[in-house]
This record gives structure tokens, C-alpha cells and sequence, in this order.
């Protein structure tokens, strides 16, 4: 009887340490596994109507899909010969300060892989959580210089959360149309003889 109770004990043991290492195998493949966290969406808004040669205009930089955003960083570019803009004129919108934290602006005139894009950057700090879902990232003050219809393009692309794990990004661009005319306006000459 002695041995038949120890070969049940026996059977019981190796049943629930199959049982464990089991949950165990599971657990760590669920780990393995974890869900990637979902690409967010940066949306170029231009202006909706078309723009004079010489007028400013201001376009929006929106982020979609965002959770706990911590910071972003992206290049501008356009066509100089349409529309034209400096680093001094991307302004960080109100999304990554939303919940309370404090934020922060990085800025290089031209970025390292495009002379001509300026590249700009924003980040956040403190305690609360990062915001999540729609908001403005930043807005951009351009010019119009000449006619024509430009792309308005958000490249090199970075989002991360405020743990500072980088999430998939991917950028929607926005255009402008500009109208009139670079023309030289030649007016009469006006001459006065003196004798």
C-alpha cells in the first residue's frame, strides 16, 4: 500500500510540474508575441484654398493614433520655387504638453541627409502619461514665392512613447497651390530734356 501511495505522489508531482512548466512555456510565448504597438499617422495640412504670390499661409502638422506620446521628430520639405519656410517658423502645436507635461523644442536649420529641409523635434517630461489619439504636433508659417502646386512633406519621421520606445510611424503629405504671377512690370519711362 506504502509503495502504491508514493507511486500516486509520484504521478501527482510530475502531473503538476507538467503543469507548471506548461504555463510557464505559455506565458513566456505570449511574452515572445506581444502585440506590436500600432502605427501612428502624421496628416500635412496645407491650405484649403489656393494662396497669392507673396502671402503667408500657415500649415498644420497632426498626428493620428498616438498613445502616450512622448516625443517626435520630422524634416519639412517643399518646393523652394513655390513655398518657403525656416526652422524658426515650425512652432510646436498643443498636443505633447496636453496632459500636463513639460515640453521641449529641438531645432537644426538643415537637416543632416537634406541641406535644404529644416529638421525639427519636440519631446516631453514628468510624471503624467503622454496623450493619446488626435492632436496638432506642430504648425509651420511659409510663403508663397511662386506659382505653382507644391507638395508639403513630412519626412524621416520619428514617434516615440514617453518611455522613449520608438513607434512605427508613417507621414500623409499636404500641398499647396499658388497663384499669380512673377512677371517684371515695366512702366513707362518718363524722360525730361533739359536745355
Amino acid at each position: 500500500m506504502f509503495r502504491r501511495n508514493l507511486s500516486s505522489l509520484h504521478n501527482l508531482l510530475f502531473l503538476a510540474l507538467l503543469v507548471i512548466v506548461s504555463v510557464f512555456l505559455a506565458v513566456t510565448a505570449r511574452q515572445g508575441h506581444a502585440a506590436a504597438p500600432a502605427a501612428v499617422l502624421a496628416r500635412v495640412i496645407g491650405p484649403s484654398s489656393p494662396v497669392q504670390i507673396g502671402d503667408q499661409f500657415v500649415v498644420t502638422v497632426q498626428i493620428e493614433g498616438a498613445t502616450n506620446l512622448g516625443a517626435f521628430e520630422f524634416e519639412f520639405g517643399a518646393n523652394p520655387a513655390i513655398a518657403t519656410t525656416t526652422v524658426a517658423d515650425i512652432h510646436l502645436g498643443t498636443f505633447v504638453g496636453s496632459t500636463g507635461r513639460t515640453t521641449g523644442e529641438l531645432r537644426l536649420a538643415s537637416s543632416p541627409s537634406a541641406p535644404s529641409r529644416p529638421l525639427y523635434a519636440a519631446y516631453s517630461y514628468g510624471a503624467q502619461a503622454g496623450p493619446s489619439g488626435t492632436g496638432q504636433l506642430a504648425t509651420i508659417t511659409m510663403l508663397a514665392t511662386g506659382p505653382g502646386t507644391s507638395s508639403l512633406d513630412v519626412v524621416q519621421l520619428k514617434v516615440t512613447d514617453v518611455s522613449g520606445v520608438e513607434v512605427p510611424a508613417t507621414s500623409i503629405s499636404g500641398s499647396v497651390q499658388v497663384q499669380g504671377s512673377t512677371r517684371p512690370l515695366y512702366l513707362p519711362l518718363i524722360r525730361r530734356d533739359t536745355y
